[in-house]
């Protein structure tokens, strides 16, 4: 009899920043989701919630992101500590967004993993520590 492994439960985020790439038939979140169910499946989390914010700038602050509140209200007292994302960018491009957003994570003991397997919570980048702390 196969050991069937433990599969850590996450949350996915996905953002569109053109509303010229929302839609079926775009590529922009079809990409994303293939690149985040692959990874998933090969590292052992197990998507349990999409959240998507279609035409949302990568500069918009994530407090005002309607996706990423959904996302917030979901893993609130769920047990869910881990969002999954395409890449850094798809979180935000701009990197005082993004870091302010990583921090909003942080302190609800949550972490960020790209695709990639790039933890955005885990940070050694000595101005990114900075920046965290001023925050």
């Amino acid at each position: 009899m196969a050991r069937k492994r433990n599969l850590v439960q996450a949350v996915v985020y996905l953002r569109t920043s053109s509303a010229a790439n929302v839609g079926h038939d775009k590529d922009s979140e079809r990409r994303q989701r293939l690149a985040i169910e692959r990874f998933a499946k090969s590292t052992g989390f197990d998507i349990v919630a999409w959240f998507n914010d279609p035409a949302v700038s990568g500069a918009d602050p994530i407090e005002t992101r309607p996706g990423f509140g959904a996302l917030l209200d979901r893993v609130e007292n769920n047990g869910v500590r881990v969002v999954l994302v395409e890449d850094a960018s798809r979180f935000a491009r701009d990197l005082v967004a993004q870091e302010l957003g990583v921090l909003l994570l942080i302190k609800r003991c949550m972490r960020v993993v790209t695709a990639s397997g790039d933890d955005l919570t885990e940070a050694t980048d000595p101005s990114r520590i900075m920046m965290r702390q001023i925050a």
